[in-house]
């Protein structure tokens, strides 16, 4: 039995149903909700409402309960405990929750082309949970996947200049650079590192990057043994369309 204060899709999933073993389950919150389902389809459920018990059950017996009303989770699997030293796997995350990227609006070859990745990527989507808050749950879905370092490429506006300015007042280190062949494009890229970036420094940072609305042309970058990730986060999590898009070189399939 867990107690909690505050729960959301990524912690659920990431935290509980991701220890269920492969199985065939019944998955009811005991209102609409009433599926058979696959372990690995639990893990694409999009939304769940987290105001109502979600009880999951191998045929008469229950095997997990989530209760919101005394804030307790029964599980017959024990919770993955992730202390500040250890963090998910992103590759295991990648496998476990993406699929291949839909790519409205050819999003994927303009992000190429600014970003001057390779035209053979590859492209992978999972999807995010509605939430009230989404400066709170990005910066936290960023520290659970190791984010290293973000860039960016844009005009030297007032939104540039308070770039700069948050990373001058935390003192990370950051680059900035010419973006474009012609010498008169107006256009830069700036490159931030957070190794030494504190949380309330991160909020800070994804609460002036959602202000902006600017949110979708970042690239975030994830250092793997494997490889180097890129992810972009898009949509609107607040009414519940959020994306997250990982971006790898091709020679990384095999290892996916």
């Amino acid at each position: 039995m867990d107690s909690f204060q505050t729960m959301d899709m990524f912690t659920l999933k990431s935290d509980y149903l991701l220890q269920l073993p492969v199985g065939l389950y019944r998955v009811i919150d005991f209102c609409e909700l009433d599926l058979i389902v696959t372990k690995s389809q639990i893990l694409q459920i999009r939304y769940i409402d987290l105001t109502l018990p979600l009880g999951i059950y191998v045929g008469q017996r229950l095997l997990f309960l989530y209760d919101p009303y005394r804030r307790e989770i029964f599980s017959t699997h024990e919770r993955v405990n992730h202390s500040k030293n250890q963090r998910i796997s992103t590759v295991d995350f990648l496998c476990a929750y993406s699929r291949d990227f839909h790519d409205p609006d050819s999003y994927s070859l303009k992000t190429e082309n600014l970003y001057k990745l390779p035209s053979d990527s590859y492209w992978r989507e999972f999807g995010l949970p509605k939430v009230q808050s989404s400066p709170a749950f990005i910066s936290r879905l960023l520290k659970l996947l190791d984010v290293s370092s973000f860039q960016i490429v844009s005009q030297k506006n007032r939104f540039f200049s308070d770039l700069k300015g948050w990373a001058d007042g935390t003192k990370c280190e950051y680059n900035v650079e010419h973006n474009g062949k012609r010498m008169w494009s107006d256009y830069y890229t700036m490159t931030c590192h957070l190794s030494n970036v504190s949380e309330s420094e991160f909020l800070q940072l994804i609460t002036m990057i959602e202000a902006s609305e600017e949110l979708d042309g970042f690239r975030f970058l994830i250092e793997t043994e494997a490889c180097l990730l890129s992810l972009f986060i898009l949509g609107d999590l607040k009414r519940g369309y959020g994306l997250g898009v990982f971006q790898y070189e091709s020679e990384t399939n095999r290892e996916l």
